[in-house]
């Protein structure tokens, strides 16, 4: 079994290869020269090896000590990194928070949260990663990314789902559009409308079309989109009534541009998506923050 370490002997070692002498080391650090020298010996005999020979007042380093002390500065500068990293850790200034999200979530709520959590870590760097919700699960899994906002449901091992929020299926639609002036939408409302919709691929389209199936509406789908600044951009130019989740039509909520509430309900589920492990204090700040703005921002729109 290896003799336990003992870091005051390795640091007289050190100091006596760099200063050359026993007088020299104690000085370094701040030691008289006998405890210098009894923490050599005792380096030596933990170790049963010599690693200075006596030569009148000074110790000439054996081909041992040399070997010895790469290795030493090696371990020294390792522990400097993390008493530099723990130094840190109290500090604004860590690691900067890595962040996927839609380009959908862009326009305000993004900008919103991070102004949240810069009141609290107003020097902490953030990197916004734009992608769809398709790669947020493996960006986190890799250690690519350290949080993501996604549609669910997400299946993936290498991550855990924080809830954010539920909301409903929304018609975003000009303000002057003739249905504007109802409080809820139905299938028979927009018969013969013009739709625009999210792609087939996600789990919301499939919920909608079989809402539209079992009214006995066939849907007039002019526009299909991957994102919802697309179906919102549309809508606005007076191309079609947009069907969309009411968390990212809220982005694009104006004057010009409303929301209203699609019923049958088609519900939508958005979650926060971090890695295993416990998260640092800045990154549970940045979750609370992101939750906080979602439920401000979605207001009336939202589920529960």
């Amino acid at each position: 079994m290896a003799a336990p370490l003992n870091l005051r002997e390795f640091m007289a070692f050190r100091a006596v290869m760099m200063a050359g002498t026993t007088t020299g080391a104690a000085k370094a650090l701040n030691l008289s020269q006998p405890s210098v020298s009894r923490l050599i010996n005792e380096l030596e005999a933990r170790l049963r090896l010599v690693l200075f020979r006596r030569e009148r007042s000074r110790l000439v380093p054996t081909d041992e000590a040399r070997a010895l002390l790469d290795e030493v500065e090696r371990a020294f500068d390792g522990l400097q990194q993390l008493s530099d990293f723990t130094g840190r850790m109290g500090q604004s200034e860590t690691r900067p928070i890595r962040l996927v999200i839609s380009p959908s979530l862009s326009a305000k709520f993004t900008p919103a949260a991070i102004a949240v959590f810069a009141r609290q870590y107003p020097a902490l760097r953030i990197v916004i990663d734009m992608r769809t919700t398709d790669y947020a699960a493996e960006l986190i899994a890799g250690d690519q990314a350290d949080l993501a906002v996604s549609l669910l449901p997400v299946s993936h091992p290498g991550v855990d789902v924080v809830p954010l929020i539920d909301v409903p299926t929304v018609c975003v639609l000009p303000k002057r559009h003739r249905l504007a002036r109802r409080k809820t939408i139905g299938p028979a409302d927009l018969k013969d409308e013009p739709l625009i919709t999210i792609a087939r691929k996600y789990p919301a389209r499939i919920r909608l079309d079989k809402v539209f199936e079992a009214s006995g509406v066939v849907p007039n789908i002019r526009i299909e989109t991957g994102t919802s600044a697309a179906a919102c951009g549309c809508s606005a130019a007076g191309l079609g009534v947009a069907l969309i989740n009411a968390f990212m039509a809220s982005e694009y909520e104006s004057p010009d541009l409303v929301l209203r509430r699609f019923e049958p309900t088609v519900p939508n589920s958005f979650g926060i998506l971090k890695a295993h492990r416990p998260p640092t204090k800045a990154l549970a700040a940045f979750v609370a923050a992101l939750r906080k703005v979602a439920l401000d921002q979605v207001g009336r729109h939202r589920l529960g």
